[in-house]
């Protein structure tokens, strides 16, 4: 109980310390907090953008020597012909560049380590969100946030970011510009004001480019993973042409959304360089006449177009990295409204820890209905289920035969109605004490990369080796779904490595299954066993060992009281159930015990032999 009081505990602080300390435990703070994506980003961001405020502020006062020194050069020395004053102001410049070097370097460094953090901290963060998606909308998820992050990453550690934390002192150049006289001061202003109009139109003009682009570029990567994942079929249907043709049209439609999304911005940067040339030009074509008219130096005509094209500099690189700022701003908006739903969810976590369930199972009024626009795939589904007993679903193709075990899983949320243990609903429970009471082994059997005990013990750190208990528990685990023998024939036994790591073993579809089936009915050590095990369809690639295993496997959990759900299209299975549910186009058409369902079926079948008897 102790040990399970821990993991509801670390389940309810998980989402709080993925972001800022909290300052209080209490409830109505965590509850108060509706958007993981403030503590999440606030740490990273406002310690980052305070750094480089700072030393921008330290960069910018460095740089500012070499243009007075510059200036007093043309005023006092070319004047006096001092070589002495002429070491003494280079000494200077070279000491004040020396340090604008070690400052500016530092502050990049800077922005890389916040970029980083600040992914390190999101990609902690979004884990638990892609995990609590439908597994359909998992895939395309994972997709775009990662891309989300990247981008975001990108943006804080580029150039970009850096040029608009130093926007501020292109202000400060134009007011010393104005300083050395108000005329180059208007010049100045102008020419900012005409870069400022400059970066609006880049806006206006990428926008609606940009999300072309990325729609477009979503198709086309999700387009080639659905081909990657067919390759097999596509091969042997010879189809290769006909699907090279269809994925060069997506990729040439995309390539163009890009290059369309690219050209406003490369001609808009370009017309920016030219702009900073001639503003600089007029600059000094200014200082040149303020010089002939005795109102200005030649110090000032020179320190004003160096002035100036420093001040410029932020203004002309964020419009050569418009796009990228646009893409960060729509990254930065759904990944803040992903962590915002997640931070809902978590305020709803349970904080009470239930007693360990016995498996007595309760559908009421269940209905499940994916979107608005999909027809519902069950409809109001009631029963309820015994602990220990052992429950056949039968049912046509897409009768709603998986939905319903995805459903008692925890993997896929209903529309309607609920799905109660022991009276209390599935979501009553903390995930970590739902995952040890339940085992689930999918129609799509997946093993991730790690050992065959690591997979068995559903640990997904590969380099962590298990405890004795552990191992104890995955080769009971293993016995009792009777896969012992299968494993240990392999070459490394329980250590054999499964997935895509360099060295994997590549299994048959039935020793997948297998070993999915002792990972289903695997005890976590001090959390006894799991009191419900839904099976869907676990025979599917078994041979007649895999069947034998299966029914003895079958016979156990049963016979220690574990309430099993196992989705089937074999009779003798059936055999072995104490209930059975006949589903059909989503909707209970009987349920009972064994016997009683039996008969109804012979029934049914007879009534409708006797139906066609009556046609011919």
């Amino acid at each position: 109980m102790d040990k399970k009081n821990e993991a509801g505990a670390a389940v309810r602080a998980a989402v709080p310390r993925i972001g800022a300390p909290p300052r209080k435990p209490e409830r109505n703070v965590r509850a108060d907090r509706s958007t993981l994506f403030d503590p999440v980003v606030s740490w990273p961001v406002s310690h980052g953008i305070a750094g480089a405020l700072l030393a921008s502020s330290v960069v910018h006062l460095l740089l500012l020597i070499p243009t007075l020194i510059t200036l007093q050069i043309y005023d006092r020395v070319l004047t006096s012909r001092s070589s002495e004053t002429l070491l003494m102001l280079l000494a200077a410049a070279a000491l004040s560049l020396a340090a604008w070097w070690m400052t500016d370097t530092s502050r990049v460094r800077w922005h890389a380590a916040c970029a980083a953090g600040l992914e390190a901290r999101l990609t902690r963060a979004l884990i638990p969100l892609m995990l609590h998606v439908p597994a359909s909308q998992a895939g395309a998820m994972a997709e775009q946030l990662w891309r989300d992050v990247a981008s975001l990453r990108g943006f804080v550690g580029g150039p970009a970011l850096l040029a608009a934390i130093d926007l501020p002192w292109s202000l400060i150049y134009l007011l010393v510009i104005a300083a050395f006289h108000p005329l180059l001061g208007a010049v100045a202003l102008a020419g900012t004001l005409m870069l400022i109009g400059l970066a609006w139109l880049t806006e206006w003009r990428l926008r609606g480019a940009v999300d072309l682009a990325g729609q477009a570029r979503t198709q086309a990567q999700r387009r080639t993973s659905e081909i990657a994942d067919f390759a097999e079929v596509l091969q042997a249907h010879g189809q290769q042409g006909q699907v090279g043709a269809a994925l060069g049209t997506i990729k040439d439609r995309a390539s163009s959304a890009q290059l369309a999304a690219d050209l406003p911005g490369h001609s808009l940067k370009g017309w920016g360089k030219l702009l900073r040339q001639v503003l600089q030009l007029a600059m000094l074509a200014t200082g040149a006449w303020l010089v002939l008219h005795d109102r200005a130096t030649g110090g000032v005509m020179i320190a004003g177009s160096i002035l100036l094209g420093k001040g410029l500099m932020p203004l002309e690189v964020l419009i050569g990295s418009w796009k990228q700022q646009l893409e960060a701003r729509k990254a930065w908006a759904r990944l803040r409204h992903g962590l915002a739903s997640q931070g809902r969810a978590a305020s709803l976590l349970p904080e009470t820890v239930l007693p360990p369930s016995r498996g007595e199972l309760r559908i009421a009024h269940l209905g499940v209905r994916p979107s608005c626009d999909v027809a519902s795939i069950l409809h109001n589904l009631d029963f309820e289920l015994p602990s220990g007993a052992l429950l056949a679903v039968l049912g046509d193709s897409g009768s709603g035969k998986s939905t319903l075990a995805r459903v008692l899983a925890g993997v896929q949320a209903a529309s309607q109605g609920e799905v109660a243990l022991d009276g209390a609903a599935l979501h009553q429970y903390s995930p970590q004490a739902r995952g040890q009471a339940t085992g689930y082994l999918p129609q799509d059997v997946q093993l991730h990369s790690g050992s065959v005990a690591h997979n068995i013990a559903r640990l997904w750190q590969p380099t962590k080796p298990l405890t004795p208990e552990q191992s104890e528990a995955v080769i009971k685990a293993a016995k009792r779904a009777g896969a012992h023998e299968l494993i240990t024939s392999l070459l490394k036994g329980y250590d054999t490595l499964l997935g895509h790591d360099p060295g994997a073993q590549a299994l048959s579809g039935g020793q997948r299954q297998r070993i999915a089936l002792a990972r289903a009915i695997y005890a976590t050590p001090g959390s006894g066993e799991p009191s419900l095990v839904i099976l869907d369809e676990p025979n599917s690639h078994l041979d007649a060992d895999g069947e034998a295993a299966l029914e003895r496997c079958l016979h156990g959990l049963h016979r220690q009281g574990t309430t099993v759900v196992v989705i089937t299209h074999r009779p003798h299975l059936i055999g072995l159930a104490s209930h059975v549910l006949m589903l059909g186009q989503g909707t209970v058409e009987q349920f009972g015990p064994r016997e009683q369902v039996r008969q109804w079926m012979i029934k049914r079948n007879q009534a409708m032999l006797a139906k066609q008897g009556d046609r011919t």
